[in-house]
C-alpha cells in the first residue's frame, strides 16, 4: 500500500511539472494519458483491497462456522451423556433418533440446533447399531443388501466376494473376489488390506465398488439411462458387535438379518411405538452413534461440518472416528 501511494505521488509531481513547463496540445495529451494511468492504478488498488478484505472476511466466517460446528458436537455429547446406557433407542415418525419410550405423539422433539453469536449450529445423531457391520457380517446378508439396492447380481457377486477378501487375513481368492495381485495390477496400484474396514468409505477401494453404489444416484435418471441406485451406505457400518437395534434398523437391514416375515412384523409393531423387548438376537438399545454437526454464519452462505462416531460406555464417551472437514 505504501509503495502504491509513493508511486501515485510521483506521478502527480510529474503532472504538475508538465503543466508548468509545457503548453498546447502536447501538454494536454500528456495530461490525458497520465490521468488514464492514475485511474488504472486507483482501480487496480481498489480491486486488490476489496479482494483482500473479502478473503479475510471469508476466512474469519469459516473459522467461526467451524467453532460453531464444534459447539454442536459438544451439545450432542451432553445429550448422549444424559441418556442411560440401557435406554430404549428408536426412531419417531419423522425418522428422528429419540431416547426413551417416547410414547406420546405430541412429545417435544430434541431441538439439536441453536443460535450462537453471529451464527448457528445444528446436528444430527444416527445409530450405528441399526446397521450391518461389514467387518463381521456373513456373505449372504451382505449380498442381500447390495441386491436389494438394485445393483446387478453379477456385480454384486464381485463386490461382496471382494469385501470378504479385503477383510480376511489370507491371500486366498473368493470365486469372484480380489487379492493383492489384482490391486497391484491397477494403473495406480495399492495393497489389499487383509484387515477390517476402518470406515464405510473404504469400500470404494474394493474391486467392483462405485460411488453411486455406495452413496446412491444423485439425480433421477432419464428413461434411456441406467438404473437409479438407492445407495448402501445408510444400511452398513464398520462398528458394533453385530446385534441389530430393531427399533432403528431399516426394513432392508431387518430383512437381511431376520427374514422378510419377521421384518414385516417388526415394522408393524414400530408404527405404534418403540419395541421394548428384544426379539431373536436383536436389541432395543444402542451404544455407538454418529454425530454430524454443521456450523454456519448468519446468512448460511458459509458452512463447516464435523463428523464424530462415539461409543457410549455408561457415563463415558469414546471417540472412534473424527473428521473435522467433511463435505455433505
Amino acid at each position: 500500500m505504501q509503495f502504491r501511494s509513493v508511486k501515485i505521488f510521483k506521478i502527480r509531481v510529474f503532472l504538475i511539472n508538465v503543466l508548468k513547463n509545457e503548453t498546447g496540445g502536447v501538454a494536454l495529451i500528456l495530461v490525458v494519458w497520465i490521468m488514464v494511468v492514475l485511474i488504472a492504478i486507483a482501480g487496480e488498488f481498489s480491486y486488490s483491497m476489496r479482494t483482500e478484505i473479502n478473503i479475510a472476511r471469508n476466512f474469519k466466517e469459516e473459522e467461526e462456522a467451524y467453532q460453531l460446528a464444534l459447539a454442536g458436537i459438544e451439545q450432542a455429547k451432553l445429550e448422549l451423556l444424559s441418556v442411560n446406557t440401557n435406554e430404549i433407542v428408536s426412531l419417531d415418525k419423522d425418522n428422528v433418533l429419540v431416547f426413551g419410550k417416547n410414547e406420546k405423539e405430541d412429545e417435544e422433539k430434541p431441538a439439536r440446533k441453536d443460535d450462537l453469536g453471529n451464527g448457528s449450529f445444528k446436528y444430527v445423531i444416527t445409530d450405528e447399531d441399526g446397521k450391518i457391520n461389514i467387518n463381521i457380517e456373513s456373505l449372504e446378508r451382505l449380498k442381500y443388501v447390495f441386491l436389494e439396492t438394485d445393483i446387478d447380481s453379477v456385480e454384486v457377486d464381485t463386490i461382496v466376494d471382494s469385501i470378504i477378501d479385503w477383510r480376511d487375513p489370507n491371500d486366498l481368492h473368493m470365486l469372484n473376489g480380489a487379492e493383492e495381485d489384482y490391486y497391484q495390477s491397477l494403473e495406480e496400484p495399492y495393497s489389499c488390506k487383509d484387515g477390517p474396514f476402518d470406515s464405510i468409505e473404504e469400500l470404494l477401494l474394493v474391486k467392483g465398488m462405485k460411488e453411486e453404489y455406495l452413496y446412491g444416484s444423485k439425480e433421477e435418471a432419464d428413461e434411456d439411462e441406467e438404473n437409479v441406485y438407492e445407495g448402501v451406505k445408510k444400511h452398513l457400518t464398520v462398528y458394533g458387535s453385530g446385534k441389530i437395534n430393531i427399533n432403528t434398523a431399516s426394513n432392508l437391514v431387518l430383512e437381511a438379518v431376520f427374514g422378510v416375515d419377521t421384518a414385516g412384523n417388526i415394522m408393524s409393531q414400530r408404527e405404534t411405538g418403540p419395541i421394548l423387548t428384544p426379539v431373536l438376537n436383536g436389541k432395543v438399545s444402542s451404544e455407538i452413534f454418529t454425530v454430524i454437526s454443521t456450523g454456519m454464519n448468519a446468512d448460511g452462505t458459509i458452512k463447516r461440518s464435523v463428523k464424530m462416531v462415539v461409543w457410549k460406555k455408561d457415563k463415558d464417551l469414546e471417540t472412534l472416528y473424527w473428521n473435522d472437514n467433511i463435505i455433505e
